[in-house]
């Protein structure tokens, strides 16, 4: 864990309205290079799709939870639901000091966020897709 990063209390409070009020359907945080403090980045709509989540990861590392939900193949199906937690750490066009600063950060922000079935680290585009999640929900 990075010794000055700490965890903003807003992420603790958006993440139980995620997981225990169903409010919302994903979360993504940040880390606030000045403060140094992980902090909430965007809250995704209940209705949101898992493209509309994708479509937000931008060009820079982001931490997030996604209460993914899927049908499994068996008969009869049954619904799985899973909070996944994903760091996102893409390669191209991030500077390495910005890049160890989320990978020190990350462990301090999941022992914060109770409740996660699951984990993902994504550094391109192909491995955030949604064959992905559904595979990893599944498994």
């Amino acid at each position: 864990m990075n010794v000055g990063t700490h965890v903003n209390d807003d992420c603790v409070t958006e993440f139980n309205k995620l997981k225990l009020g169903k409010q919302y359907r994903y979360l993504t945080f940040k880390l606030n290079t000045d403060t140094n403090q992980i902090v909430v980045d965007q809250i995704g709509a209940r209705d949101s799709t898992y493209a509309e989540f994708v479509s937000h990861l931008q060009n820079e590392s982001r931490y997030a939870v996604y209460d993914y939900q899927a049908q499994t193949d068996d008969v009869p199906p049954r619904q799985v639901e899973k909070l996944v937690f994903i760091f996102w750490s893409p390669d191209a066009n991030q500077p390495v000091k910005q890049k160890m600063s989320y990978a020190a950060g990350k462990e301090a922000l999941k022992k914060k966020l109770n409740g996660l079935s699951k984990e993902m680290q994504a550094n391109d585009p192909s491995e955030v897709e949604e064959a992905e999640m559904r595979k990893l929900v599944l498994n």
